[in-house]
């Protein structure tokens, strides 16, 4: 058994509780693309990252460069509008923050919401100051997170046995084990269940839950886990 002094965590869809702000502004954007509305569920059961790809799911069919770049400005602009009053931190999140420094852990938040306005609602929210360090998108949006994991993992300056990673997508699954760290996975956010199961990461109905998953979990579970997820999601 490997302890994990250091959580990475995501911020969408595990700390905060934005489903229903992505919701609406994922319709919005879709109306411009000619697309029915998708309720939550349906939102659930499709959404993957690089998020183009969930574009291409509702549609049938790739986007063009021009569909990508007037969906995803519609998106944002959307987001940005409904954030304020369609989102709240998650049931047990400050707590699990607390929880975790506690028992003498450290944790840092790793997004792909845009830098400058993750830390604004970090600060909205009154739990920026409970994070060592805290990344955002700094780059062009519809990518993954791997690339900035292995960054972040490296500027913790801890070994990677260390640290685990909770999150609510297949991607998180994806980028923690390209750094060679564990992975929880929380089913509250943008991935259904049956998805993030489909991952072989061990999965939790709470951030409670998560946590005491994330401090035991085997090194040896980690390294026989690494080859079996799928490079996309």
């Amino acid at each position: 058994m490997t302890p994990r002094r250091h959580c990475v965590w995501d911020w969408n869809g595990t700390i905060l509780d934005d489903n229903q702000a992505r919701l609406l502004a994922v319709n919005e954007s879709l109306a411009g693309l000619q697309i029915a509305p998708i309720d939550m569920q349906q939102y659930r059961d499709t959404y993957c990252v690089p998020v183009p790809d969930f574009y291409a799911r509702l549609l049938g069919r790739p986007l063009t460069r021009d569909e990508w770049l007037t969906a995803d400005d519609t998106y944002q602009a959307s987001y940005r509008r409904h954030l304020p009053h369609a989102s709240h931190l998650m049931s047990g999140a400050r707590a699990a923050l607390l929880s975790w420094i506690a028992r003498g852990g450290t944790q840092s938040l790793l997004s792909l919401h845009t830098h400058e306005h993750l830390l604004a609602e970090l600060s909205h929210h009154g739990v920026g100051t409970l994070f060592r360090l805290a990344e955002g998108r700094r780059g062009p949006t519809g990518g993954t997170k791997a690339t900035a994991m292995r960054r972040h993992v490296q500027n913790l300056g801890l070994s990677p046995q260390q640290i685990v990673a909770i999150g609510d997508a297949a991607d998180d699954a994806v980028a923690a084990d390209q750094a060679g760290i564990a992975v929880v996975l929380y089913t509250g956010g943008s991935h259904s269940r049956a998805a993030l199961v489909a991952t072989g990461a061990p999965v939790a109905e709470t951030l409670d839950e998560a946590l005491i998953i994330a401090s035991t979990l085997p090194l040896a579970e980690l390294r026989a886990r690494a080859a079996q997820v799928p490079t996309a999601a």
